[in-house]
């Protein structure tokens, strides 16, 4: 990185910073006039401790609107919401789970994150288990916002694996290689126009519930928290089994653009959920189009016994897939598969000779993946055709 980019990051930075103290200091002083808005995100956890994340936003009282046909002028609007979203910073909160209660603050951002123990009597059997967050009465508040319930995932003792997916290009088609295709889905599309790759639906629904108890679904990338609510939407309308997404916050911070590096971000996310479930093996999957291949190759390379399998969807070229395979023969010394495949039915049809899914599970894998797809509306075929 250049001197000249890094001096104007960290001018950046200091504006940005400058100028949120002193509008934060004057909202502190005159108390917030607009309600506060507690968002927790999807946690997880395992039988000592629980983690939850979230952010406290102001709330202007406009949802984001969805629906199955929205304008252009409609998602860039909502795009734009979600972006210029005005975090609370310095707010106190109040987590409780079981007979377990924790304080903490919201940082400079507005995120928060609470580490609670793990009450003795949860549900064994049970995938997801529920804490309130409150947020006590302060002097910076004129209103206080009602308590709000966030979740948390704790596999269940007999769990024979989990699972740990990339998003983008892995699920939901995105275009990552390409910036122009990307901005045009980001920007442009909302949930409900958005398409998964055909069959990833049913396939992660058999991973999650073939098993004898439900298996954990973790989901990460590099995408900022803002596109959280999005991303949920998504998964939800497509029925995609629910699972922690773990994203990233961008903005301006001292030395670089976003707060982390998409392989160092997701490499960390990942290295974090193993370490939460030392016993636990997983089954990985990606996409060729970025890092994800070298991030699971390192991890192979580490801790080798938590794997089962990686599946790899092929959305490069050939120079790309070269570079891919031999990533694989280094996991095959190892013992582990990393598997470049070209679509979801390839991964499905392993993952059965393996016994991570039932083959009664193919049946509906092989229909959710002949489906038809929504054809793209012009915009879009006009987007697609630039390199």
């Amino acid at each position: 990185m250049t001197t000249w980019t890094t001096t104007v990051q960290r001018i950046g930075h200091l504006l940005e910073s400058r100028f949120d103290q002193l509008r934060y200091r004057l909202k502190q002083q005159l108390k917030y006039d607009q309600p506060v808005q507690v968002v927790p995100y999807a946690g997880y956890g395992n039988a000592q401790h629980v983690y939850l994340k979230g952010r406290v936003l102001e709330y202007h009282g406009e949802d984001i609107e969805q629906a199955a046909e929205e304008s252009l002028w409609k998602n860039l609007a909502n795009t734009y919401r979600r972006f210029e979203s005005d975090e609370v910073p310095n707010l106190q909160l109040i987590a409780e789970l079981g007979a377990f209660k924790q304080q903490t603050s919201t940082d400079e951002e507005g995120y928060f994150l609470f580490t609670l123990p793990t009450p003795k009597d949860l549900h064994a059997d049970v995938l997801w288990h529920h804490i309130t967050v409150s947020v006590p009465t302060q002097p910076m508040l004129k209103t206080t916002p009602a308590p709000t319930v966030g979740k948390v995932l704790i596999p269940p003792p007999a769990c024979d694996f989990g699972v740990i997916s990339d998003m983008d290009d892995t699920i939901l088609v995105t275009n990552a290689t390409s910036l122009l295709r990307m901005a045009r889905l980001t920007f442009l599309h909302s949930p409900a126009m958005r398409l998964p790759f055909p069959g990833v639906a049913a396939f992660y629904r058999a991973l999650q519930n073939d098993g004898s108890v439900p298996r954990p679904l973790f989901y990460v990338s590099s995408s900022p928290w803002n596109l959280y609510d999005f991303l949920s939407e998504f998964m939800l309308l497509n029925q995609i089994p629910a699972g922690p997404l773990l994203l990233q916050d961008f903005g301006l911070d001292v030395d670089r653009l976003i707060h982390a590096s998409h392989r160092a971000h997701k490499l960390a996310q990942i290295t974090h959920i193993m370490d939460t479930y030392p016993e636990l093996p997983f089954i990985l999957i990606g996409d060729s189009g970025q890092h994800d291949p070298e991030i699971y190759a390192e991890i192979v390379a580490n801790r080798a016994p938590q794997i089962h399998a990686i599946y790899i969807r092929d959305v490069s070229d050939n120079q790309r897939d070269e570079e891919v395979r031999r990533l694989a023969q280094q996991a095959r010394q190892h013992g582990i598969d990393m598997l470049l495949v070209p679509d979801t039915l390839a991964a499905a049809e392993h993952a059965t000779t393996q016994g991570y899914i039932d083959s009664a599970s193919l049946t509906a894998i092989q229909t959710d993946f002949t489906k038809d797809t929504k054809p793209a509306d012009l915009l879009e075929q006009a987007l697609s055709d630039q390199p």
